[in-house]
């Protein structure tokens, strides 16, 4: 492997991370998802245990915000919401200061999960949907709210000291009291789905960037 090799690997994720946290959309993921692909087998190869746990759970979280992006595209399109954008624009996440996940010194991607979780509670409250493909698509949230949970709940143990038990208290309350919110009666299902698209969004974005931190001084 020639020596250069490291150093563009890192830094063609790098730019394609970029990219997609500037312009959420299929594109763009697909871009990102092929990197991390050549990322964890590179990886892989090297017998880097770490860091190919790292790149193949941000896979993992992408693919799954991708799949889940384009399932529910279909039902946004067939019924006239309140909010033309689309579901890839709904979960470009913008409470992660773009520039802070890429080259801030003291950033916190444990903050960034808390903040999310808090920004979730304040999305609900902002966007209404008309309801449409009522049945479909409830079985499409009940079906991936258990697994955004659990992502959710995976990366807070990656950041929380599994000694401090207030600390896991804390990320797991917070997890909770997002999906109390959600799963109430009084939010409408598409607010629900476009809600949850956002946590994967969360997730991946999350998952990349802490990833990035692990590829630090690979290249």
């Amino acid at each position: 492997m020639a020596q250069g090799d490291a150093a563009e690997l890192v830094e063609g994720y790098r730019a394609a991370f970029r990219e997609c946290l500037n312009l959420m959309n299929e594109p763009s993921l697909l871009h990102l998802r092929g990197e991390l692909q050549v990322l964890v087998r590179w990886l892989e190869s090297r017998g880097d245990a770490k860091r190919t746990a790292a790149a193949s759970k941000a896979l993992v979280a992408v693919s799954a915000f991708y799949s889940f992006g384009v399932e529910v595209g279909g039902f946004q399109r067939s019924s006239k919401t309140a909010n033309q954008a689309s579901m890839f624009d709904l979960a470009s996440v913008g409470v992660l200061g773009i520039e802070n996940i890429l080259t801030a010194e003291d950033r916190s991607l444990m903050r960034y999960l808390m903040s999310g979780l808090s920004e979730g509670l304040m999305f609900l409250a902002s966007r209404q949907y008309v309801a449409g493909s009522e049945a479909v698509l409830e079985g499409t949230y009940k079906s991936n709210s258990l697994a955004v949970r659990d992502g959710l709940w995976d990366l807070a143990k990656d950041f929380r000291s599994t000694e401090d038990l207030a600390a896991i208290r804390e990320a797991r309350d917070a997890i909770d009291a997002l999906f109390a919110k959600l799963d109430s009666p009084e939010v409408a299902l598409h607010s629900r789905v476009a809600l949850l698209h956002q946590l994967y969004g969360l997730i991946a974005i999350v998952r990349c960037a802490r990833l990035l931190e692990e590829l630090q001084g690979l290249g």
